[in-house]
């Protein structure tokens, strides 16, 4: 007996709180919809017309979770759907199956604006503030917001959504280096690693300055540093962590709740002999080793990494022409088919090569799904 077949799978309890969003009666449940989509996603398929015909091409796989009286919808009836389900509804639906998979753990998390540069609204192309669990590889919340320039709004309402835990540490790139930001992270019981350039002039200066003298009076500097060295092809890259927790001289220090730290990233390589540097700024209410430090500034990285660079490279979100509206729910179905692609471990290739290996076969797809407690 096929594993699918001994219990309801689990997705469908969470994702069949979503709101039907067509008022008269409907021939397709939106439930089959929703299951399509994401299956069809899972096997690499991007449009309507693939999603369709995955489906009819797969209908006995897909009739052991529910019943699809009426067959598979036209593409025209997928696109209509996935234009109107609410994206909230549906991310929280993702959210609270992911959660319930892994119980989240504190621990960093990262918070990011990503633009799906074809996916194009009013303002021009959609840009989405996701907050990724580093801990635990998952998307936690997301905002949509009509531009880059209105990233920091979206990062203010992301952090009302997020329930953060006592030792979570939100990074954050210096966009989010905002006076309410920091409080609201504060306010929550976290504590915050966030960049600091232009967009805060007199407190970079004053950390650009303070930096500065420490590097030229190393033994006499109130801080702490850690380097790594590394030689990739020939080149040799040098990382320099420097922490101070003198902070009571910062003039601003009464507008950055819970300032505890500052931090320098001092890179210096050597590429086509010639010498380059690189100095980058943070403040934190954290008061850790700079090796610890270093840790947390590299790991901000893996929301771009393992979460927006496999959603362009694996799914090709930057290339889809698909709307702005049905774009956000499709990419909570991304979402959900890169989530059950990571929990199969036997088959020990990319996830590009475990999409293309669950269209070849079903056997391996009824694995990818029983693995990620579909």
């Amino acid at each position: 007996m096929s594993l699918i077949n001994t219990v309801r799978p689990r997705i469908l309890e969470h994702f069949s709180v979503c709101g039907d969003p067509r008022t008269r009666p409907v021939q397709y449940p939106l439930i089959e919809i929703i299951v399509t989509v994401v299956l069809a996603t899972l096997c690499g398929e991007e449009g309507w017309e693939g999603i369709t015909d995955w489906g009819r091409d797969r209908l006995p796989f897909l009739r052991r979770f529910l019943s699809f009286e009426q067959g598979i919808p036209c593409p025209d009836t997928f696109r209509r759907v996935m234009e109107r389900i609410n994206p909230q509804e549906f991310l929280n639906a993702f959210i609270n199956w992911a959660t319930e998979l892994k119980t989240r753990t504190r621990g960093q998390i990262c918070i990011d604006g990503k633009m799906l540069r074809n996916a194009m609204n009013e303002g021009g192309p959609l840009h989405i503030v996701s907050a990724w669990s580093e801990e635990n590889r998952v998307v936690l919340g997301a905002v949509k917001t009509p531009s880059k320039s209105n990233e920091i709004t979206a990062i203010e309402d992301l952090l009302n959504f997020l329930i953060l835990k006592e030792g979570d540490i939100v990074t954050i790139d210096a966009m989010g280096c905002q006076k309410k930001i920091v409080s609201k992270i504060k306010e929550l019981g976290a504590d915050y690693v966030i960049a600091v350039k232009k967009n805060q002039q007199n407190l970079a200066a004053e950390i650009e300055n303070f930096f500065d003298q420490a590097l030229n009076a190393a033994d006499y500097a109130p801080c702490i540093s850690y380097k790594t060295m590394q030689n990739i092809r020939g080149r040799e890259d040098i990382h320099e962590v420097w922490v101070s927790e003198d902070v009571e001289w910062l003039p601003q220090i009464q507008d950055w709740q819970g300032i505890a730290s500052l931090i320098l990233v001092n890179r210096r390589w050597t590429e086509n002999e010639l010498e380059h540097c690189e100095k980058r700024y943070y403040i934190s209410s954290l008061r850790n080793s700079p090796e610890r430090m270093a840790h947390i500034i590299r790991r901000h990285w893996s929301i771009e990494n393992e979460l927006h660079w496999q959603l362009d490279v694996t799914f090709r979100e930057d290339d889809s022409h698909i709307g702005s509206d049905a774009n956000e729910n499709l990419r909570v179905a991304r979402m959900t088919a890169l989530q059950l692609l990571r929990e199969e471990q036997t088959f020990k290739r990319g996830i590009k090569s475990k999409m293309r290996r669950c269209l070849r076969s079903e056997e391996y797809l009824e694995q990818v799904l029983v693995s990620g407690n579909f």
